[in-house]
């Protein structure tokens, strides 16, 4: 028996209405597709100016805006996204910065990001202390106590900040230099390299570099009459010298570096 027609035309009118839709849904590319087209193509224009193999991750840190290392015959840079749309200039002064550390193209970097910064996302500064591990305590010296101590002493208590052993350092061969502590702006976070978490290591020298660090919190970063960044202010390093024991401290340093530069800590 046949079908009546007009359940014909209902299959037909269905499979027509179906393709008509599909053709007519735009064909959007996906973000993630983008961003890739997007690392490709400064990926050619770096490996241009780099005369090498580049392999780069697009990152959307809060922090560090870029970071590079040298692997045989390749370049591994880190950078954030707001570089994926750099003008010529910027990936040329990206270019000489990685390869030559050119002071120049520094300046030059600084300025893009400031100009930037609304890409930057804003995390407050207790958001960004959970994704870090705070570690004050050490084995031989506790960096709470005396932040707490120093704080009191020299600042009424007004210095709101954390503190905590930073990660040891991976490094192959003899340590040329040691960067003893840091201050970070964004997260209000004091780090202490662990070298100093030794018996040998006074108290007071511990002392004078949380106390060193806790000034930066005080003296912000700012930029010099030549546009490059300022990180210890005349002011910072006058204030600095109200140390009780800033000689003695100063003393040991000398005499004492190389220990430090041999010191060997274990990565947690």
């Amino acid at each position: 028996m046949a079908r009546p027609k007009s359940q014909k035309n209902v299959i037909r009118k269905r499979s027509y209405t179906a393709g008509r839709v599909a053709r007519q849904v735009p064909l959007v590319p996906e973000p993630n597709r983008l961003l890739k087209v997007w690392r490709r193509v400064l990926e050619r224009r770096l490996r241009t100016r780099l005369r090498a193999k580049v392999a780069l991750e697009i990152h959307d840190n809060t922090h560090t805006m870029l970071t590079f290392q040298r692997q045989r015959a390749m370049w591994r840079l880190r950078l954030h996204h707001m570089f994926l749309v750099a003008p010529d200039d910027v990936v040329q002064a990206l270019a000489s910065f990685v390869r030559h550390g050119d002071p120049d193209a520094s300046v030059l970097l600084d300025k893009f990001i400031e100009r930037n910064r609304v890409y930057i996302r804003r995390l407050s500064p207790a958001q960004m202390r959970k994704r870090i591990r705070l570690e004050p305590v050490g084995q031989h010296h506790d960096l709470e106590r005396i932040y707490d101590r120093l704080n009191e002493r020299y600042f009424d208590g007004r210095i709101d900040a954390a503190i905590t052993y930073g990660p040891a350092p991976r490094v192959k061969g003899p340590r040329k230099s040691i960067k003893m502590g840091s201050y970070s702006a964004d997260s209000k976070v004091i780090r202490i390299h662990p070298a100093l978490d030794q018996p040998v290591v006074p108290r007071y020298f511990v002392e004078w570099i949380v106390f060193h660090e806790m000034l930066h919190h005080v003296y912000r970063t700012r930029k010099g009459e030549d546009g490059r960044r300022c990180i210890h202010p005349p002011e910072l390093m006058e204030h600095e010298k109200q140390f009780h024991d800033y000689t003695r401290a100063l003393a040991w340093e000398r005499e004492n570096l190389d220990l430090l530069l041999r010191a060997r800590v274990s990565p947690a």
